[in-house]
């Protein structure tokens, strides 16, 4: 398996170490917000892998020019459509996961 390694990647990593550290950390009871928030990023980080696969999917309708600006431009706008998506309930990985976490 090709592991892609661009900023995409690198943000993506962040992320979801971020949120498993919060979640592994057994110092202090975490606050509901640091709950919510490290399960909005995971979840953020799968649905912008899903995202990714599917705009893979689209033909190319040649209209605009395919180039590094473009890449880019397509890696934000995944990456803060999913955190959106994320935010605002997503596909329900998040709110399963804060939970199952808050239970414990």
């Amino acid at each position: 398996m090709d592991i892609p390694y661009n900023s995409e990647f690198i943000v993506n990593f962040a992320k979801a170490e971020n949120s498993k550290n919060i979640l592994k950390s057994n110092d202090n009871p975490k606050s509901s917000y640091e709950l919510k928030k490290a399960t909005q990023n995971f979840e953020a980080v799968l649905l912008n892998m899903v995202l990714q696969a599917m705009w893979k999917t689209i033909p190319e309708s040649g209209l605009f020019e395919k180039n590094s600006a473009t890449d880019i431009y397509e890696g934000i706008m995944q990456s803060s459509l999913s955190e959106e998506m994320a935010r605002n309930g997503g596909i329900g990985i998040a709110n399963m996961l804060y939970q199952q976490i808050s239970k414990e």
